[in-house]
């Protein structure tokens, strides 16, 4: 199958910039814009997972991270991001909790 590289690192640079601005909806937009294009691209998943947590929606946070850790099980980076998102969404409980502001820093979105 073909990829339009040209394309997908387009999209990443978009995204990357508009995180790197805070513009979280944007960066999650052209996120979804490259796994669109190709589904198995771990980074986007990862950094996808980054962009909803900041937004607050752990739930696809955790789908995104789960999916890039599967994509490249080797990657200790994947697999962090998605056990740290899994333990403070069960920490928290959700219960009428705010979860719009993370209470960590959040990862690092990959270049």
């Amino acid at each position: 199958m073909f990829r339009d590289t040209s394309q997908i690192e387009a999209y990443n640079r978009f995204a990357i910039r508009a995180a790197q601005a805070q513009l979280w909806n944007e960066a999650i937009f052209r996120w979804k814009q490259v796994i669109n294009v190709d589904p198995d691209d771990a980074k986007a998943h990862n950094n996808l997972g980054v962009a909803y947590e900041a937004v607050g929606n752990m739930d696809e946070a955790i789908a995104a991270y789960e999916r890039a850790a599967e994509l490249e099980p080797g990657n200790k980076y994947y697999r962090l991001n998605y056990r740290r998102c899994r333990i403070h969404l069960r920490r928290s409980g959700r219960d009428g909790e705010d979860a719009s502001q993370p209470d960590e820093e959040l990862p690092p979105t990959e270049q």
